[in-house]
C-alpha cells in the first residue's frame, strides 16, 4: 500500500507532501508560477496542475518511472480525470472566435500521449465536468431540452437525444456496474417539480424512468447516491421558508429507490434546517444532522427509519471513512470547530478534538489520517494545513499563507489494508506540532475534556454551580450517544423547583449561611451605633437642652369631654414635631423657615396645652 500523501495550492506555490514525514518532496518546482488549479486522478496515480502558460501531468509517486508530460494550453482554469485516468479534461473560460464558430472550451487529452482526443462548448463553469460511466463507455452531455449520450464518450456524433424539457440539473451517475442517473425537473404551469431516476439503458431506449419523486418548494437540488447504486438521497432546499419559521428557507430530504419500491421524505423530530447527509460505504444506512443547534445527529436505516442517535452537539459536518468504520461529525464554518470520530460498529465515541477555523475535512484513502484546513477566501489568516491520526492525536501542521486548495490523494478502498478491529496506536507527531501548535493547547489526543459551561466566580465551587450546566434538548449524549432525559417526577412527586444558590427543601443552614447573617446584624448595629454617637457629640457642642419627656395628659383632661381631649393630642403632636425640629437642628441640619417658625410657635403651644388642661 502506498504512504499517504496530500497536495497544496496557495498564491505563490504549491506541492506535494508525503507521509510520514510530510515533508514537501520537489516535483513540483519552487520556483513555479502560481498554480491556478490541480486535481489528482481517481486512482491517485497521476496529478495535474495548470499554470497560466500551460497544463503539466506528472507521476504522483516518486518512485513511478512514468514520465511528466506539458499540454501545451493556456488560460485553464480548471481540470479533472476520466474515471478510469485515460483522459484529462480541461476548461477555459469562454470566448468569442474571429470566424463566428463556438469556442471548444472543454477539451480532452490523452494523459499518455498528451495528444487532444476531443472537445466542446460549455457556457459556464457550472457543472463543467463530463458525466462518464464508471467504466468510460458513455458520456452524458445535458443541453436545454435534451440530454446527449455518446458512446464512445469521446465520439463526435451522440448514438441517442433524449428529450426533457424543463431540465434544471443533472447529477452523476452511481457507482454501480449498471449505471443510472438522476434528472431534476422544475416545475411549470402549477406542475410540482420532481427527481427522475433512470437507469443508462432505460434513456438510451427512452423508456418511462425507473422511479420518480415529486416535491414542491424547491431552489436547490443535492443528490447522493449510496454505493450499491440501489437509492438515492436528495436534498431539496427552498430560499425563502413560507411558514416563516426560519429565516434561510426551507429543507427536506428524501430517499428514493432505484427500482421504485420505497420513495418518501425522510421525517425529522427536531425543528430545523439540514445542515448535512452522508450514506454510509456499506449502503445499509445513511446518518443525517439537523435541527436548530444544537444539531442532532440520527442513524436511519433504507426505510428511513431512525436506528441510532448520536446525540445533541453543535455540529454541521459529516464523513464517514471509506472503508465504513469510523464516522466524523464535526461543527465548522461558524462554530468551534469541534470534531467527534465515531466507532459505528459499537456506537462509541473514539476520539474528540478541535480543529479550530477549518474550512475543509477528509479521510485518507487508508482510513487512519484526517486532514483538516483553513482555507482563503473563507478565512485570510491562520491559513495552513493540519494532519490528524484517527484517534485524535495532532501529527503534522503547514502554516501557509493564501491557501486555496489541500486534499489528500485519492486511491482504492480495495488497495488498502483493512481497518483493525481496535484503532491503532498513532505515530510520534513531526516537530512541527510542537513548533507551531498555538499556546496554551497541551492535548494531543481524544481523551481531552471538554470545558463546560462558564460560571460566574461566585457560583464556583457551590450548589448552584450545577444550575450553571447546560442541558440539552435530549439530555446529556453518554459515551454510546444514547440519552437520558431529566426525570420531571420523583418518587411519585413532582421536583421541586431548583433555585440557584438556595439550599435544598429540608436542608439545614450551611454554616457560612449563619456566619453571614451574623456578620450582616453586625454591620447592621455597628453602623447605627456610630450614627447616634454622632447625633449626642453634636448636641453637646451646643449645649442645647435635652427635651423634656412627652407631655401626658392630666387624668382630668383626660376624663373631660371628647372635644377637649382630641385638642390636647393634637397639640401633643405639633409639640413632639417641635422637638423632633430641634433635635435635628441640634444635630447640624440646616431647616428651612416654615419649620424654623414652628420651633418659634413652641411656648404658644405650650400655653394652650395649659389652658385646656393639660401639662406641657
Amino acid at each position: 500500500m502506498a504512504a499517504p500523501q496530500y497536495a497544496f495550492r496557495a498564491q505563490k506555490t504549491a506541492g506535494i507532501a508525503d507521509a510520514p514525514s510530510w515533508e514537501i518532496s520537489s516535483r513540483i518546482p519552487v520556483d513555479t508560477a502560481a498554480v491556478r488549479c490541480y486535481a489528482h486522478s481517481p486512482d491517485g496515480q497521476w496529478f495535474a496542475y495548470a499554470v497560466a502558460s500551460d497544463v503539466r501531468v506528472l507521476p504522483a509517486s516518486s518512485s513511478s518511472t512514468s514520465s511528466p508530460l506539458t499540454i501545451p494550453q493556456p488560460n485553464v482554469v480548471a481540470v479533472t480525470f476520466s474515471p478510469l485516468s485515460t483522459n484529462l479534461f480541461t476548461f477555459e473560460r469562454p470566448v468569442k472566435q474571429d470566424n463566428g464558430e463556438m469556442h471548444r472550451n472543454v477539451k480532452a487529452w490523452d494523459v499518455k500521449s498528451g495528444q487532444e482526443v476531443g472537445g466542446w462548448h460549455q457556457k459556464s463553469l457550472d457543472g463543467w465536468e463530463p458525466i462518464i460511466t464508471a467504466t468510460e463507455s458513455h458520456l452524458i452531455r445535458p443541453g436545454a431540452s435534451d440530454l446527449a449520450i455518446f458512446s464512445p464518450p469521446l465520439a463526435a456524433r451522440p448514438i441517442t437525444r433524449v428529450k426533457v424539457d424543463n431540465v434544471k440539473g443533472v447529477f452523476p451517475l452511481n457507482p454501480h456496474p449498471e449505471p443510472a442517473v438522476a434528472i431534476w425537473i422544475g416545475e411549470k404551469k402549477g406542475a410540482p417539480a420532481s427527481v427522475a431516476l433512470y437507469q443508462l439503458s432505460s434513456l438510451v431506449g427512452k423508456a418511462p424512468a425507473n422511479a420518480r419523486k415529486a416535491f414542491y418548494k424547491a431552489d436547490k437540488l443535492n443528490v447522493r447516491w449510496n454505493n450499491a447504486g440501489t437509492m438515492a438521497l436528495f436534498l431539496a432546499q427552498s430560499d425563502v421558508d413560507a411558514t416563516g419559521k426560519s429565516y434561510y428557507g426551507e429543507t427536506n430530504l428524501y430517499l428514493v429507490s432505484l427500482d421504485g419500491s420505497f420513495d418518501g421524505l425522510v421525517e425529522l423530530d427536531k425543528q430545523g434546517p439540514i445542515y448535512d447527509f452522508t450514506w454510509s460505504p456499506t449502503s445499509r444506512d445513511f446518518v443525517v444532522c439537523y435541527g436548530y443547534m444544537p444539531a442532532r445527529v440520527q442513524m436511519f436505516d433504507l426505510k428511513a427509519k431512525p436506528v441510532h442517535s448520536f446525540g445533541s452537539q453543535h455540529r454541521n459536518f459529516l464523513l464517514y471513512q471509506p472503508q465504513g468504520r469510523l464516522l466524523i461529525s464535526a461543527g465548522f464554518g461558524n462554530l468551534a470547530g469541534g470534531v467527534d470520530v465515531w466507532d459505528v460498529s459499537t456506537r462509541n465515541k473514539v476520539a474528540e478534538f478541535k480543529a479550530s477555523n477549518s474550512s475543509h475535512c477528509e479521510w485518507s484513502p487508508c482510513g487512519r489520517y484526517i486532514l483538516t484546513a483553513t482555507l482563503s477566501p473563507r478565512l485570510r489568516v491562520d491559513n495552513g494545513v493540519k494532519i490528524w491520526w484517527c484517534g485524535g492525536q495532532l501529527l503534522h501542521i503547514q502554516p501557509q499563507d493564501e491557501l486555496y486548495q489541500a486534499s489528500f490523494a485519492p486511491g482504492l478502498v480495495h488497495n488498502t489494508e483493512p481497518f483493525p478491529a481496535v484503532v491503532p496506536k498513532a505515530p510520534e507527531p513531526n516537530p512541527s506540532v510542537a513548533l507551531y501548535r498555538p499556546k496554551g493547547e497541551t492535548s494531543n489526543g481524544g481523551d481531552s475534556k471538554p470545558a463546560g459551561a462558564y460560571r460566574p466566580p461566585g457560583a464556583r465551587g457551590t450548589l448552584a454551580s450545577d444550575a450553571y450546566t447546560r442541558r440539552e434538548d435530549d439530555g446529556p449524549s453518554s459515551g454510546s450517544g444514547a440519552s437520558t432525559p431529566t426525570p420531571m417526577f420523583r418518587g411519585g412527586k413532582p421536583a421541586g423547583r431548583y433555585i440557584p444558590g438556595a439550599p435544598p427543601p429540608g436542608s439545614a443552614p450551611r454554616p457560612e449561611q449563619n456566619n453571614d447573617e451574623k456578620r450582616k446584624r453586625t454591620r447592621k448595629r455597628t453602623g447605627k451605633d456610630k450614627e447616634d454617637e454622632k447625633i449626642a457629640e453634636a448636641v453637646g457642642q451646643l449645649a442645647v437642652k435635652q427635651p423634656e419627656p412627652e407631655p401626658q395628659p392630666t387624668a382630668a383632661a383626660e376624663g373631660g369631654d371628647d372635644a377637649t381631649a382630641k385638642k390636647i393630642r393634637n397639640l401633643t403632636k405639633k409639640l413632639k414635631a417641635i422637638e423632633e425640629l430641634k433635635m435635628r437642628l441640634a444635630g447640624g441640619e440646616v431647616l428651612e423657615k416654615t419649620q424654623l417658625k414652628k420651633i418659634e410657635g413652641e411656648s404658644q403651644v405650650r400655653s394652650e396645652i395649659a389652658a385646656l388642661g393639660g401639662s406641657a
